[in-house]
Protein backbone atom coordinates (compact mmCIF):
# COMPACT_ATOMS: atom_id res chain seq x y z
CA UNK A 1 0.00 0.00 0.00
CA UNK A 2 1.36 3.39 -1.20
CA UNK A 3 0.96 6.11 1.08
CA UNK A 4 0.68 9.88 -0.37
CA UNK A 5 2.44 12.83 1.26
CA UNK A 6 2.27 15.89 0.64
CA UNK A 7 2.21 19.79 1.79
CA UNK A 8 -0.41 20.66 4.34
CA UNK A 9 -2.79 22.80 3.25
CA UNK A 10 -5.60 25.13 5.52
CA UNK A 11 -8.05 21.98 4.75
CA UNK A 12 -5.41 19.80 7.07
CA UNK A 13 -5.57 21.87 10.25
CA UNK A 14 -8.24 20.01 11.89
CA UNK A 15 -6.86 16.90 11.27
CA UNK A 16 -3.54 17.77 12.63
CA UNK A 17 -4.98 19.37 15.03
CA UNK A 18 -6.82 16.14 15.87
CA UNK A 19 -3.21 14.43 15.54
CA UNK A 20 -1.37 17.06 17.46
CA UNK A 21 -4.00 16.42 21.04
CA UNK A 22 -3.67 12.30 19.98
CA UNK A 23 0.12 12.49 20.73
CA UNK A 24 -0.31 14.65 23.60
CA UNK A 25 -2.78 12.34 25.13
CA UNK A 26 -0.73 9.16 24.44
CA UNK A 27 2.69 10.79 25.61
CA UNK A 28 0.81 11.78 28.67
CA UNK A 29 -0.53 8.55 29.40
CA UNK A 30 3.67 6.73 29.10
CA UNK A 31 3.79 9.88 31.91
CA UNK A 32 5.88 11.66 29.52
CA UNK A 33 5.48 15.68 30.13
CA UNK A 34 5.83 16.92 26.74
CA UNK A 35 4.04 18.98 24.38
CA UNK A 36 2.01 20.24 27.17
CA UNK A 37 1.23 23.61 25.60
CA UNK A 38 -1.73 22.95 23.21
CA UNK A 39 -2.11 26.42 22.12
CA UNK A 40 1.45 26.98 21.36
CA UNK A 41 1.72 23.36 19.73
CA UNK A 42 -1.34 24.43 17.64
CA UNK A 43 0.18 27.57 16.74
CA UNK A 44 2.65 25.85 15.56
CA UNK A 45 0.90 23.90 13.28
CA UNK A 46 -1.15 26.87 11.48
CA UNK A 47 2.62 28.37 11.19
CA UNK A 48 4.42 25.46 9.29
CA UNK A 49 0.96 25.07 7.07
CA UNK A 50 1.18 28.86 6.26
CA UNK A 51 4.54 28.45 5.24
CA UNK A 52 4.35 25.51 3.35
CA UNK A 53 7.06 23.74 5.18
CA UNK A 54 4.20 21.00 6.89
CA UNK A 55 3.64 17.63 5.38
CA UNK A 56 0.76 15.18 5.84
CA UNK A 57 0.74 11.36 5.16
CA UNK A 58 -2.34 9.43 4.55
CA UNK A 59 -5.37 10.43 1.74
CA UNK A 60 -7.92 13.43 1.61
CA UNK A 61 -10.14 11.51 4.12
CA UNK A 62 -7.31 10.32 6.75
CA UNK A 63 -4.36 11.67 7.66
CA UNK A 64 -1.73 9.10 9.66
CA UNK A 65 0.98 11.48 9.80
CA UNK A 66 3.13 14.82 9.67
CA UNK A 67 5.79 16.55 9.67
CA UNK A 68 7.36 19.71 9.78
CA UNK A 69 11.07 20.30 7.50
CA UNK A 70 12.09 23.81 8.15
CA UNK A 71 15.69 25.48 8.87
CA UNK A 72 17.09 25.92 12.03
CA UNK A 73 15.93 26.21 15.44
CA UNK A 74 18.23 29.44 16.50
CA UNK A 75 17.41 28.87 20.54
CA UNK A 76 19.70 25.76 19.76
CA UNK A 77 22.07 25.40 16.40
CA UNK A 78 24.80 27.89 16.34
CA UNK A 79 26.87 29.19 13.51
CA UNK A 80 29.76 26.98 14.74
CA UNK A 81 26.86 23.91 14.01
CA UNK A 82 26.95 26.16 9.99
CA UNK A 83 23.28 25.83 9.98
CA UNK A 84 22.57 25.78 6.42
CA UNK A 85 24.12 22.40 5.84
CA UNK A 86 21.21 21.21 7.05
CA UNK A 87 17.29 20.24 7.19
CA UNK A 88 15.05 20.37 10.16
CA UNK A 89 12.86 17.91 11.11
CA UNK A 90 9.86 19.00 13.64
CA UNK A 91 6.73 17.52 14.76
CA UNK A 92 6.95 14.26 13.44
CA UNK A 93 3.40 12.66 14.29
CA UNK A 94 2.28 9.10 13.45
CA UNK A 95 -1.50 7.98 14.73
CA UNK A 96 -1.83 5.11 16.79
CA UNK A 97 -2.84 2.86 13.67
CA UNK A 98 0.21 3.24 12.45
CA UNK A 99 3.01 3.49 14.91
CA UNK A 100 5.29 0.79 14.98
CA UNK A 101 4.61 -0.01 11.46
CA UNK A 102 7.81 1.23 10.56
CA UNK A 103 5.87 4.48 9.00
CA UNK A 104 8.37 6.55 11.09
CA UNK A 105 12.00 5.21 10.02
CA UNK A 106 10.36 5.87 6.16
CA UNK A 107 9.38 9.34 7.16
CA UNK A 108 13.22 10.02 8.60
CA UNK A 109 14.11 8.37 4.99
CA UNK A 110 11.91 10.55 3.15
CA UNK A 111 13.26 13.72 5.18
CA UNK A 112 16.82 13.04 4.62
CA UNK A 113 15.94 12.63 0.61
CA UNK A 114 14.72 16.20 0.89
CA UNK A 115 17.59 17.25 2.33
CA UNK A 116 19.83 15.54 -0.10
CA UNK A 117 17.36 17.53 -2.85
CA UNK A 118 18.38 20.28 -1.07
CA UNK A 119 21.96 20.41 -0.73
CA UNK A 120 21.83 19.68 2.79
CA UNK A 121 24.74 17.43 4.58
CA UNK A 122 22.58 16.67 7.65
CA UNK A 123 19.04 16.08 8.87
CA UNK A 124 18.43 17.38 11.81
CA UNK A 125 16.02 17.42 15.08
CA UNK A 126 15.94 18.70 18.73
CA UNK A 127 13.79 16.33 20.82
CA UNK A 128 12.73 16.87 24.76
CA UNK A 129 15.59 16.85 26.64
CA UNK A 130 13.74 14.39 29.45
CA UNK A 131 12.33 11.78 27.15
CA UNK A 132 15.19 9.32 27.15
CA UNK A 133 12.97 6.73 24.78
CA UNK A 134 12.32 9.38 22.44
CA UNK A 135 16.80 9.79 22.20
CA UNK A 136 17.29 6.23 21.95
CA UNK A 137 14.26 6.00 19.39
CA UNK A 138 16.08 8.51 17.06
CA UNK A 139 19.86 6.74 17.64
CA UNK A 140 18.57 3.64 16.51
CA UNK A 141 17.74 5.16 13.57
CA UNK A 142 21.01 6.43 12.79
CA UNK A 143 21.14 10.01 14.75
CA UNK A 144 24.57 10.98 16.68
CA UNK A 145 23.67 13.18 19.46
CA UNK A 146 25.23 16.50 19.04
CA UNK A 147 25.13 17.85 22.43
CA UNK A 148 22.16 19.23 25.06
CA UNK A 149 21.26 22.86 25.75
CA UNK A 150 19.40 23.87 28.22
CA UNK A 151 16.77 27.17 26.83
CA UNK A 152 14.67 29.01 29.56
CA UNK A 153 11.46 28.28 29.04
CA UNK A 154 11.83 25.23 26.10
CA UNK A 155 11.46 21.33 27.41
CA UNK A 156 13.53 20.74 24.12
CA UNK A 157 16.90 20.89 23.59
CA UNK A 158 18.87 17.59 23.16
CA UNK A 159 19.90 18.20 19.66
CA UNK A 160 20.92 14.98 17.36
CA UNK A 161 21.71 14.70 13.27
CA UNK A 162 22.14 12.27 10.74
CA UNK A 163 23.99 12.40 7.15
CA UNK A 164 21.19 12.96 4.87
CA UNK A 165 22.35 9.81 2.69
CA UNK A 166 21.62 7.47 5.47
CA UNK A 167 18.47 5.48 4.65
CA UNK A 168 17.14 3.13 7.49
CA UNK A 169 14.29 1.54 6.39
CA UNK A 170 13.06 -1.44 4.66
CA UNK A 171 13.14 -0.86 1.13
CA UNK A 172 11.06 -3.60 0.88
CA UNK A 173 8.71 -1.71 2.84
CA UNK A 174 8.82 1.50 0.94
CA UNK A 175 5.14 3.42 0.79
CA UNK A 176 5.75 6.71 0.42
CA UNK A 177 4.78 8.73 -2.82
CA UNK A 178 5.31 12.20 -3.18
CA UNK A 179 1.96 13.85 -4.50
Amino acid sequence: MTLPIRVAGPEDLDALIGLRIESETWLHAAGIQQWTNRERGIRNLREGVDAGVTYVVGNDSVVVATLTLNGPDPDFWTAEDDPESALYLYKLMITGTHRGTGLGDKLMDWACAQAEERGKQWLRLDCWRDNLALQDYYQRRGFDHVRTVEVEGRGSGALFQRPAALRTADAEMACLADQ
